[in-house]
């Protein structure tokens, strides 16, 4: 199975927003930047956005529910040297103004107004944090080439190493817990960590004020959390309600005591996925009623067209739908299938059932159709 390690994650949103922010930051470079290494990362405290600077024309205007977006700007030196700048504005005019320095014509230095780089704050965690920091910087820098690759006493060193410093940031977080750099640290880097157990995570959570936990960023984290607690059998999966690549809305609601649903979870560039789509089509083919709703994680939509035509994948497609993956588990590995009966019950879990080639999925299917 494909597994995925994304940084951008999102959830289901379960209140109405009576008005959405926006962003209002204008970005003043120097007019003989290199603008081919220049990269532009938006967080709106949901999903994370790629801007091009061609398309901003200085001004970045954009959506977010997160009490401050975040902007990274990053850009190369001459040397090759990566350079990244985290900023956070919040709903009101902002400046973030680069230029040259005198003394150095490479590196670019900056000016805020009404934006923020919580420098203090981060400092402040690495200091605190500093021993098991460096600990870890420096088992990468003598075995990165040996993590990963069937190391097993080498991966248990890493992910002892790594849950140390995990452990030791989420201690500095509950004790400071009003700080908004440190409650983006958690979401964007602790939340989705797998080598802190659920528990441990949600109990930090559960630290930061009432009023940061009820907020649309606080739901974001609370529904993540609570979308990872295991679907059981014979209960009903999470509602959803989404658009096609039709733009027609799909509900799990409409299928109820009506037809048996299969939900797949799945991508173009996942190779188990692809390779187990002539056993998808003959299950189709026998199980003539049986609705398929097919969920991609995939982020180019032109190829994602193209391939479900090259496939002949002639069902039910949602492309990319942040909030509806995310209510199922988030990025958990791919190809996932759930099969529910016409009563809206789970009746076949891939993980659960531990079922390789589909064909324990298709004796769960026959018991329906008996």
């Amino acid at each position: 199975m494909c597994k995925i390690y994304f940084f951008t994650f999102s959830l289901f949103i379960s209140i109405v927003c009576n008005s959405q922010k926006h962003t209002n930051t204008h970005l003043i470079l120097p007019k003989n930047i290199v603008l081919k290494t220049l990269r532009i990362l938006l967080d709106d405290g949901k999903k994370e956005e790629n801007i091009l600077h061609n398309d901003i024309d200085g001004f970045i205007n954009k959506e977010f529910i997160s009490e401050y977006a975040s902007i990274k700007i990053s850009y190369n030196l001459s040397n090759g040297e990566l350079i990244n700048d985290l900023f956070f504005v919040n709903d009101q005019p902002s400046v973030i103004k680069y230029f040259y320095s005198s003394a150095e014509t490479t590196k670019l230095n900056y000016t805020l107004s009404n934006a923020y780089d919580f420098k203090i704050q981060k400092n402040k965690l690495l200091e605190y944090t500093k021993n098991e920091f460096q600990d870890c910087k420096e088992f990468l820098e003598k075995y990165s080439d040996s993590i990963f690759i069937n190391k097993p006493l080498i991966d248990s060193i890493y992910r002892s190493k790594f849950s140390a410093l995990s452990t030791k940031e989420m201690q500095y977080i509950s004790m400071n817990s009003s700080d908004y750099y440190l409650k983006w640290y958690f979401r964007r880097n602790l939340l989705k960590s797998n080598l802190i157990d659920n528990k441990s995570v949600y109990n930090v959570f559960k630290r930061f004020p009432k009023s940061y936990i009820d907020s649309e960023e606080g739901i974001f984290i609370n529904n993540y959390l609570n979308s990872f607690t295991a679907f059981k059998k014979g209960e009903e999966l999470p509602f959803f309600k989404a658009k096609d690549i039709t733009n027609k809305f799909v509900s799990l609601l409409d299928y109820k005591y009506k037809s048996n649903v299969l939900i797949v979870f799945w991508a173009t560039w996942c190779v188990p996925c692809i390779n187990e789509i002539p056993t998808i089509r003959a299950l189709k083919s026998k199980y003539k009623d049986l609705e398929f709703i097919f969920i991609s994680y995939d982020t180019d939509k032109s190829l994602f067209l193209s391939k479900i035509k090259e496939y002949q994948m002639d069902w039910i497609h949602i492309f990319n739908d942040i909030d509806l993956i995310n209510s199922y588990g988030s990025y958990k590995a791919i190809p996932r299938v759930y099969a529910i009966n016409k009563n809206g019950q789970l009746i076949y879990d891939r993980d659960q059932d531990k079922d390789k080639d589909l064909s324990m999925l298709d004796i769960a299917l026959s018991k329906l159709y008996k």
